[in-house]
């Protein structure tokens, strides 16, 4: 009997990445078909599977993940395998489900929530908190932080992590929504999963690259006024990766050290902070 294999796949990305560089394949021997996924990118990946694969005189040895996380720079990681029933009969995969990308650990849910970050510009520098969490301009449901300052102001690293993502060829703003995909920014990856994003950078103001591990308070970006944006200033937020939240991420609220750096506080609108550390 003529064994048939129907192999179907909806791709689709969450978010916008070289797709070469995350890769779904199967290999068959004898009676098995498994499939695997690599992951070249410098950061973990999750996928999630709309479905479960409808199959054709094959079994599942094994319980079929519809969200599974793919390490960072790793290659063969089997998300699944079939098996034949019956040899004798016709076999195959009619179809497996389509699926999506996300960048990051979306299976996360606890985080360090006391870490204490640092304000991100130099010492001897004091900027006011124009808009908080909640804000009601722009960041309605969301925890983010917007930071009045200055075109060319230095930026430096609330934590340290990894850059994961940098873009930084826009020079174009607006007041309006419709200007959001031209603001620059840089993204760094923390230990515990979260991801720190700078946004609203000065055109070709990043000083760091993709790839690099940067230490707490060393020089990242230099601020501007790119993108969504009514005046120049740093807009800054800290998020889990997620499937199911607003952008495909969680946004958080974060402590950070003030004046001296011997408090701890969550940052207030329209209060002016200072940084003596």
């Amino acid at each position: 009997m003529k064994n048939i294999l129907i192999l179907l796949f909806i791709s689709q990305f969450a978010i916008v990445f070289a797709q070469e560089n995350v890769k779904m394949y199967y290999e068959q021997k004898q009676d098995t078909i498994a499939y695997y996924v690599d992951n070249l990118e410098i950061y973990p990946v999750s996928i999630t599977f709309e479905s479960q694969p409808e199959l054709e005189n094959m079994k599942k040895p094994e319980l079929f993940k519809t969200t599974q996380v793919l390490p960072a720079k790793s290659k063969r990681n089997k998300v699944t395998y079939f098996v034949v029933n019956d040899k004798k009969k016709r076999w195959g995969i009619k179809k497996m489900p389509g699926y999506l990308i996300y960048i990051g650990d979306i299976t996360i849910k606890n985080y360090d929530n006391t870490y204490s970050y640092d304000l991100p510009y130099p010492k001897g520098k004091s900027f006011l908190m124009y808009q908080g969490y909640n804000g009601k301009f722009s960041h309605q449901n969301e925890n983010s932080l917007d930071f009045v300052m200055p075109v060319g102001t230095e930026i430096v690293a609330a934590r340290e992590g990894l850059v994961i993502d940098v873009l930084q060829s826009n020079n174009k703003s607006c007041p309006t929504v419709s200007c959001a995909p031209f603001g620059n920014y840089v993204s760094i990856l923390h230990s515990d999963g979260t991801i720190a994003q700078y946004f609203h950078l000065q055109q070709n103001g990043a000083k760091v690259n993709i790839g690099d591990n940067v230490s707490k308070g060393q020089l990242i970006a230099l601020s501007g006024n790119t993108g969504w944006s009514n005046g120049p200033h740093l807009h800054f937020v800290t998020y889990l990766p997620s499937a199911t939240g607003e952008k495909n991420r969680i946004t958080v609220k974060t402590l950070f050290r003030t004046g001296d750096g011997k408090k701890t506080e969550f940052l207030e609108e329209k209060k002016t902070y200072s940084k003596g550390y």
